[in-house]
């Protein structure tokens, strides 16, 4: 198998913390990530034995608490998914509108964003409105990114095999080997320029399969403010 899972414990301030150690062939290194919803994931060599990732684990408490305190708190901060929620959209600032009538549709009305057939007077928001929200960014992602890497592509003179467009909580994008390139939707909540970032990143990667002062310097040749971008990226919260 190419990945193999095991969910441990380990208790952190005083209180007990589940994660989960994913045996992954091909990889070389153990890293450890707290991603948005707080949940504790290890990737791992196959073969490495689970006491070397207790240990590891207990080394690293210190970083763990504070990210999963950071990460805790921005989720409490999180607005509901209510009726007027704010929506970032591509450096454009949307108003989330429920309606109880029509077929079950997501749309744009100016700087409004519908979403119908919606029982406003009892709705559990995460089940309600969390899906067709997201699909509708979805969709949104599959027609913006390609016409924006087609550009790049050609304005840097660097091709690519296929664009996949994921559903990932960690990555903004990657090239693979074969040229092919993936860009996560939730770019979508970014300013353009962010996208355009991205993209020149992986096409980069294209050139320079790695992060070498040669790729900066590539990504540097058509994103001269990249560094901001990059931090921008750091910074940026899940809306919901």
């Amino acid at each position: 198998m190419d990945r193999v899972t095991n969910k441990r414990r380990i208790i952190i301030s005083g209180r007990e913390e589940s994660f989960h150690v994913a045996f992954i062939k091909n990889r070389k290194r153990i890293s450890i990530l707290v991603d948005d919803s707080g949940e504790i994931q290890v990737r791992c060599p196959p073969g490495v034995p689970l006491k070397n990732v207790d240990s590891l684990l207990v080394r690293e408490k210190s970083w763990l608490n504070n990210r999963l305190v950071d990460v805790r708190s921005k989720n409490g901060r999180r607005q509901p998914l209510g009726e007027g929620a704010a929506l970032p959209f591509l450096g454009d600032r949307l108003t989330l509108r429920l309606g109880s009538w029509g077929r079950g549709t997501v749309f744009r009305c100016g700087d409004d964003l519908w979403i119908t057939r919606i029982n406003t007077d009892n709705i559990d928001t995460n089940l309600c409105v969390r899906r067709p929200l997201e699909r509708w960014y979805l969709r949104s992602a599959l027609a913006y990114f390609p016409r924006r890497l087609d550009y790049w592509s050609q304005k840097m003179d660097v091709p690519f095999n296929h664009l996949h467009v994921r559903n990932q909580k960690t990555r903004w994008g990657s090239c693979s080997g074969r040229g092919n390139i993936n860009l996560n939707w939730r770019l979508m909540w970014a300013v353009p320029q962010v996208v355009d970032y991205v993209i020149v990143h992986e096409l980069c990667h294209r050139i320079h399969m790695n992060h070498s002062n040669a790729f900066w310097s590539s990504v540097r040749q058509f994103i001269p403010d990249w560094e901001a971008y990059r931090e921008y990226l750091k910074t940026m919260d899940s809306p919901w």
